[in-house]
């Protein structure tokens, strides 16, 4: 499949290559990399840390992890991710900001039925669904709902880790509650009134993002990565859609290395769900990233009542990946679907009618990935409006997006903002030189705005004048909100210059700040690097891409650092600086020099070492999550007599994987060496968070650590394990698993 695609981008790249080679300056073969706006917070001074303080002490982030605009377009709800509140703003900007605490830290909401309420999910290891009172329903039903104070009325345990929440109304008038809880693996269906669990499915490998359909019949869930062996030629994560009335699970799988499945929306009839993707090409050699060859950047589309994979469309260019693909939306009206691209920091106008008539016209025999590059808006005769219409923004972290008709918003979760995009069309269209795909430096500031105008800025730069009333209107709402603790400033969009891609089109762009703009701990440089795209050669991954939360994907890579056509399994980067050698055959003495590598030789870029010393930061600050094994944060009795059994002579365990860290820090022969292995003896990997990181092994052929220990006579060939009794073994297995 991957041949093909291939083939067909290179047909299509020597057609555009004809088309601009006529009157017009061909696009240049590589491109400007690590361009940073004026405005963001990554071009700022350094957070001071005090002595005895750590960058955690003293980072304060919003962390916006997920926004909502109400019927009416009046407010927008931010769920602040660090800070740990809730906000409510005037989307107009005419009045403060709003806040309430939280009694946890919030990752997705979804409003009630009637806008009357909201479920909020998050809270990590210890999940909680609370109930958040917003509005009151106005007897008029088409009226908009009254604003109360914002009022938490509920708060339910839930669960390890919930990733998403929908919210239904049955016909009797039960509210519904649907989340996902990413590492119990489950969805769960909870009575909104009670709290109680009425229902609970298994959904595969950590849930991520999941929806509800319109008519409340199906809940469709995706899986962030995949679940099967790493040692085969087919691997990929899993959609699953849960028919409510009947109480049944379908599951389809997806081509092969579709993996990170991070967000997804459905069309406006709940036919098809819209999931934003990596392809990751872990089949390839990893010599070189042009042209996507590690990993390219897709959506994907799921037939919602059949439950099948139905096709993947590319968000790349020819030479410009679109890395990391995170937030998706379709507009209420069917004409729009965007996507926002967290590694670049760009989003990308769909036109969603055309997805649907490629969907329409696919002939009955084509597999998912037929016409998948859609090109063909680039017909002979009368110009027509490109398929992907991509702006950069200069803030990082574009993660959730909202749509609402040619307007889109979009959270900069690394800059504590929202972003605004309008999409303005007025044909007949007309191409420019290099109209169809370019790098697009941040855009400049066209408002005036001391706050985020540097002295040294470009003073040419068009700045209309605030009237005297406005600015006084503002001054005053912005004094209210010091004296309050739960208040905030008011949205003040600050206008960016346009994005004119074609003659006929026109982009406004503008961003908000949530709270003044962020200083930046060398930590949170750090991790803003790891998930940045534009680090990489032709911004076609980051680091994040293979190693989602500094974790593992799943995969089998060919990395060249021991040679070809001896695939090793992604290893995660948790506690990767205290526990040298890094890499499963220990090549690179330390995690520093690791880091130092990858920017090298996979993101294909010279690494800085400012840039390297700020990753080092982050994955040293990396904690681990506990064990979804764990009771009350405590190990269950069963975990208790394994450890016994782990630390004695019986298993042997405790000698290659001591406390604290469990590793001895050594490479041994554990007969998992592959027939392309020049070498036989493996790091011993740490123990700690285990329980996440399968497959296991060097090959990655083992789903379980029973498979592991029980088939795989880990580290026990001589059959130790196999004289423990059934129970002995559970327990043993128990323990690792909550470690």
């Amino acid at each position: 499949m991957r041949t093909t695609f291939s083939a067909a981008r290179l047909l299509v790249g020597v057609a555009l290559a004809a088309f601009f080679a006529v009157g017009s300056t061909a696009p240049p073969s590589a491109f400007a990399q690590n361009i940073y706006s004026i405005y963001s917070a990554f071009n700022g001074p350094d957070a001071p840390i005090p002595d005895g303080k750590t960058a955690e002490d003293v980072e304060n982030y919003v962390g916006p992890s997920d926004f909502l605009l109400d019927k009416a377009g009046t407010y927008f709800y931010v769920a602040e991710g660090n800070a740990g509140r809730l906000r409510r703003v005037r989307a107009d900007g005419t009045a403060a900001a709003e806040s309430i605490p939280l009694p946890f830290k919030p990752n997705k909401m979804r409003f009630f039925p009637g806008e009357t309420k909201l479920a909020i999910v998050g809270g990590g290891h210890k999940g909680r669904l609370a109930i958040v009172e917003i509005a009151q329903a106005s007897e008029n039903a088409d009226a908009t709902p009254k604003p109360l104070p914002l009022r938490v009325v509920a708060d339910y345990p839930i669960g390890h880790t919930p990733s998403d929440v929908s919210v239904k109304r049955t016909a009797d008038g039960r509210e519904l509650v649907y989340a996902t809880l990413q590492f119990e693996n489950a969805a769960l269906e909870i009575d909104a009134a009670t709290g109680k669990v009425e229902r609970r499915w298994d959904v595969g490998r950590e849930p991520f993002c999941a929806e509800l359909t319109p008519d409340g019949r199906r809940y469709v869930v995706a899986g962030r990565i995949t679940d099967k062996r790493a040692n085969v030629s087919y691997s990929c994560s899993a959609v699953r859609v849960i028919d409510l009335d009947e109480n049944e699970v379908k599951k389809t799988d997806l081509l092969n290395g579709h993996n990170l499945l991070t967000d997804m929306t459905l069309s406006p009839d709940g036919k098809f769900a819209f999931i934003s993707a990596v392809q990751g090409n872990y089949l390839s050699v990893t010599s070189q990233v042009s042209g996507g060859w590690i990993a390219e950047n897709v959506f994907l589309v799921v037939d919602v009542e059949t439950c099948e994979f139905v096709e993947v469309f590319f968000l790349d260019d020819e030479q410009l990946g679109a890395g990391n693909p995170w937030g998706i939306a379709c507009s209420e009206d069917g004409k729009r679907l965007v996507v926002s691209l967290a590694g670049t920091d760009e989003i990308v106008f769909i036109p969603l009618e055309r997805v649907m008539k490629t969907l329409a016209d696919r002939p009955e025999w084509a597999r998912p990935g037929f016409g998948a590059y859609m090109y063909s808006s680039f017909a002979t005769g009368e110009v027509q409006l490109p398929i992907r219409l991509r702006v950069k923004f200069g803030l990082k972290g574009l993660r959730q997006t909202i749509v609402r008709g040619d307007d889109v918003y979009v959270l900069s979760y690394f800059e504590d903002a929202i972003c605004k995009a309008t999409l303005k069309l007025a044909p007949p269209f007309e191409y420019y030189p290099n109209s169809y795909v370019s790098v697009e430096n941040p855009p400049r500031l066209l408002q005036a705005d001391a706050a985020e105008t540097p002295e040294n800025a470009d003073s040419t730069a068009e700045r209309p004048d605030d009237s005297a009333a406005e600015a006084a209107a503002f001054a005053k709402l912005a004094a209210e909100t010091a004296s309050n603790p739960n208040a905030g400033p008011p949205l003040r969009f600050v206008e960016l210059e346009p994005r004119r891609p074609l003659k006929g089109v026109e982009i406004t762009r503008s961003f908000a700040r949530l709270a003044p703009k962020p200083t930046l701990t060398t930590r949170r440089r750090g991790e803003i690097l790891y998930h940045d795209a534009t680090a990489c050669f032709e911004h076609w991954q980051s680091c994040v891409t293979c190693h989602p939360d500094a974790r593992v994907d799943g995969f089998n890579w060919d990395l060249l650092n021991d040679g070809t056509g001896n695939l090793k399994n992604t290893k995660s980067m948790l506690l990767s600086h205290e526990t040298p050698p890094s890499m499963i055959s220990g090549i690179r003495a330390d995690a520093e020099t690791a880091v130092r590598a990858g920017f090298t030789h996979i993101l294909f870029k010279n690494a800085d070492e400012e840039n390297a010393c700020a990753v080092d930061e982050y994955l040293s600050s990396l904690r681990p999550v506990p064990s979804p094994y764990l009771v009350d944060g405590e190990l269950s009795e069963s975990a208790k007599r394994g450890k016994i059994l782990f630390e004695s002579d019986r298993t042997g365990c405790a000698i290659c994987h001591p406390a604290p860290h469990y590793t001895d820090l050594r490479l041994h022969r554990v007969g998992s060496q592959d027939v392309n292995d020049y070498i036989d003896a493996f790091d011993s990997p740490t123990l700690i968070e285990v329980w996440r990181t399968a497959p296991y092994m060097n090959t990655g052929e083992y789903l379980t650590v029973r498979e592991l220990l029980l088939e795989g006579k880990h580290g026990a060939r001589d059959g130790r394990l196999d004289k423990l009794t059934p129970q002995e073994q559970d327990d043993l297995i128990e323990y690792v698993l909550s470690l």
